[in-house]
């Protein structure tokens, strides 16, 4: 019990979604309607991608694309940009999360190897903030995106054109901080670093992981389902890898389905106090008409009745009920 509250204690977010949930059944009953509140083709999506990211971790994939950079780098702020574009454009693909997670301990590792270790908390500071702005401008480059996505329901060209401007702003500005660096012209030297993981790399698992990537893609494009993803991500793991599906933060879904839940009984419940009030026609049929607000003065002289005669509380109002 104890080990369960720490639990919930560390993971505040996961908490307080639930928390809210479940004090949202109380106003509004939980019945069938539920799983219409929880955006599934989201969640369907992320556990895919979560996989497939955790996949191509084991296999120490991307710690050989970043060696094979670094390895080209002969200046200290050339090895800066590298750590930080790494974290800048993989968030993109590989979302945020995960692209902190593979290569914050890889940058650590590189400046300890320069004899630069003055230098790891202004870095970190620097990829972390890289992963978070370029991780907006994809679907895939975080969760908040992938729902935001789904919602808008525009296609993925269109979704990141909106958010061009601002990623290509942020980048700039990353590129001003490294160049504001001391000593950034320094000369250093890098050395043969493969992690262990990079040396078990297993070609067809990762040509595996590759082709379920492809299908993520054409799932978010909405080419395809979600769920032919979903069930093709469970069998290659199961076949390949089972301990991956392991790996996946099953926390953060949970948090998504917390909210979700929130938020349809808050929609469900807003529904039901703003019932608009209309006169049913003998036809059985109920029509709003939609007006602006009348500002002008009534002449109270005047004997006949105003086109506006309808009030609420004695004030000329914005909805008429009438039966066609």
């Amino acid at each position: 019990m104890e080990r369960i509250y720490n639990y919930l204690k560390k993971d505040a977010v996961l908490t307080i979604s639930w928390v809210l949930a479940i004090v949202s059944m109380f106003f509004i009953k939980p019945d069938k309607a539920y799983a219409g509140y929880i955006d599934w083709r989201s969640l369907g999506i992320l556990w895919s991608l979560m996989i497939i990211t955790k996949g191509y971790m084991q296999n120490g994939i991307f710690e050989k694309i970043g060696h094979a950079l670094l390895t080209r780098t002969r200046k200290m702020w050339q090895l800066i940009a590298v750590l930080v574009g790494l974290n800048f454009f993989s968030s993109m693909i590989i979302t945020n999360d995960v692209s902190l997670i593979t290569f914050v301990p890889f940058a650590i590792m590189m400046l300890k190897q320069c004899g630069r270790q003055e230098l790891m908390i202004p870095v970190v500071v620097l990829q972390t903030i890289a992963a978070n702005l370029g991780s907006m401008l994809t679907p895939i480059g975080n969760p908040q995106n992938l729902y935001l996505y789904g919602l808008a329901g525009k296609g993925i060209g269109e979704f990141i054109m909106w958010l061009l401007p601002y990623t290509i702003a942020s980048a700039l500005l990353l590129v001003i901080s490294i160049l504001l660096i001391k000593n950034k012209n320094e000369i250093i030297c890098i050395e043969d670093t493969d992690s262990e993981a990079a040396h078990n790399t297993s070609v067809p698992r990762v040509m595996a992981y590759s082709v379920l990537f492809i299908l993520a893609l054409l799932v978010v494009a909405r080419v395809l389902t979600w769920y032919i993803l979903a069930a093709a991500v469970l069998i290659t793991v199961l076949l390949l890898e089972k301990n991956v599906l392991a790996k996946a933060d099953y926390a953060l879904l949970l948090t998504f389905i917390g909210f979700f839940i929130f938020t349809g009984n808050m929609g469900a419940g807003s529904r039901k106090n703003n019932k608009p009030v209309h006169k049913q026609c003998s036809g059985g049929i109920a029509v709003i008409r939609i007006y602006r607000q009348y500002k002008e003065p009534i002449n109270r002289g005047e004997h006949r009745r105003s086109r506006y005669a309808y009030s609420v509380n004695g004030e000329p109002h914005i909805v008429q009920a009438v039966c066609q």
